[in-house]
């Protein structure tokens, strides 16, 4: 017995010495989902990544982005019949026609209270109509890569013909996120539209992202999460667009219908699974130093024979598994296959592209360390012996040299010829 239990004992001592370095993959419940190194576009994780599934108010990131590249934050807009002529039973704000509201209110009224009016009354405000505004979106969802995905609306109220994919969700997020106002808006937990000429009561608006709002709970409350957009009908099931910083490391993650069983909402409790995943095994590291000697060059006219010693010009960080393998990590150099003196210091000479396991991580440009001074007697000497050898000069007298061993040879062979005609004529004379 006691045998057995020192096996076992040093079995579960050796799992958990190996459990770093032997990463299991996440167990997500969602139908779709992709988790993504924001830096370098890694996939760190996904399922079914390229699925068409309803993405139901993840929707409003793409009607966010194209408001506010395309609209002023301070200018009004004044809310159609139309436009807030919504499905009741839909998240809205309760926008009246003929309510003027700025176009920073109706961002925060989209992106955090998931108001359908206010994408209506935005899609309005860029593209004159909704279904113009429909159009740019498909428009700039085909700029972006997002080959799985149709809308059909600014809101994402449930459409047949209104779909996309994890993989495409993400596209979009990375490039909204590039956007600072739009990165403020969804990293907002609450906030307040005061009364309007139409309105008589503050609008309180408070975000549905459990990660990032404390006044949902704390059950889901995530610190390392910056945003972005849940969405949710029954077709759609629980969707969530998601980001993260932790560490100098930055994920973005998409899980799209999620189920809500038991207590659990999956859409915040595989997101959170999949950024502790991400965060424990991989990590923001240093894979380009300034100090670390890249390559050394011979120089051209340079005094003293002096080299070239290229370096980093600043130090390359990127994400990757916390044990990785560095024969993995492939270190391509791009520089001038000839230099010439004279060098100054700092001076670019050429770039270093790092990439592992078939992922590019990045590029630097390599500078030299020190100054290297011509020589002009090498300059002269060496342009006086390249000029000799050069056609120019080496053409004709290799022409030359030709013509003068022809004639050398011809006269050769006459004197060859000579000679015999005279030992000839001796046998001649001696035999009369």
């Amino acid at each position: 017995m006691k045998k057995i239990l020192c096996t076992l004992c040093a079995l579960l001592i050796l799992f958990t010495i190996c459990t770093p370095v032997f990463a299991v993959s996440p167990s997500v419940q969602a139908q779709s989902a992709i988790l993504v190194d924001k830096k370098t576009g890694r996939v760190l994780f996904e399922k079914n990544a390229d699925t068409k599934c309803y993405p139901a108010s993840t929707t409003k990131i793409m009607t966010a982005l194209l408001a506010i590249e395309q609209l002023t934050p301070e200018n009004i807009a004044v809310a159609s019949q139309t436009a807030v002529d919504v499905d009741r039973d839909g998240s809205n704000m309760g926008i009246l026609a003929g309510e003027q509201l700025s176009i920073e209110q109706l961002l925060y009224g989209l992106m955090v209270h998931s108001a359908n009016d206010a994408a209506n009354v935005l899609a309005e405000e860029v593209a004159g109509s909704i279904e113009a505004f429909v159009t740019e979106m498909n428009s700039r969802a085909a700029a972006l890569g997002m080959t799985g995905t149709n809308f059909a609306n600014p809101h994402g109220y449930h459409d047949d013909n209104h779909y996309t994919t994890a993989r495409d969700l993400y596209r979009l997020a990375d490039a909204a996120m590039q956007n600072e106002l739009f990165a403020k808006i969804v990293a907002t937990p609450t906030y307040e539209i005061p009364p309007t000429e139409k309105y008589q009561e503050i609008r309180y608006l408070s975000n549905n992202n459990s990660l990032i709002n404390p006044m949902k709970g704390r059950k889901y409350l995530y610190s390392a999460a910056t945003g972005i957009k849940t969405g949710h009908t029954s077709k759609a099931g629980h969707c969530l667009v998601s980001s993260a910083e932790k560490d100098g490391s930055s994920l973005l993650c998409v899980v799209l219908n999620a189920p809500n069983t038991d207590g659990t909402n999956y859409s915040f409790a595989d997101t959170i699974t999949l950024f502790n995943y991400g965060f424990e095994n991989f990590k923001t590291q240093t894979i380009s130093d300034i100090d670390e000697i890249m390559a050394t060059k011979e120089v051209k006219w340079a005094k003293k024979n002096a080299q070239a010693i290229l370096t980093a010009k600043e130090p390359l960080s990127a994400l990757l598994p916390v044990n990785y393998d560095r024969e993995k990590l492939i270190k391509t150099l791009s520089v001038p296959d000839v230099l010439k003196a004279p060098i100054k210091e700092g001076e670019k000479i050429g770039t270093i592209t790092y990439s592992y396991d078939g992922i590019t991580l990045g590029e630097v440009e390599l500078i030299n360390q020190k100054a290297i001074k011509k020589s002009y007697l090498k300059m002269i000497f060496g342009t006086l012996i390249s000029w000799i050898l050069s056609i120019w000069v080496m053409g004709p007298l290799g022409i030359l040299v030709v013509i003068l061993l022809v004639l050398r040879y011809r006269e050769l062979k006459r004197q060859s010829r000579r000679r015999r005609q005279r030992k000839y004529a001796n046998r001649r004379n001696y035999y009369q």
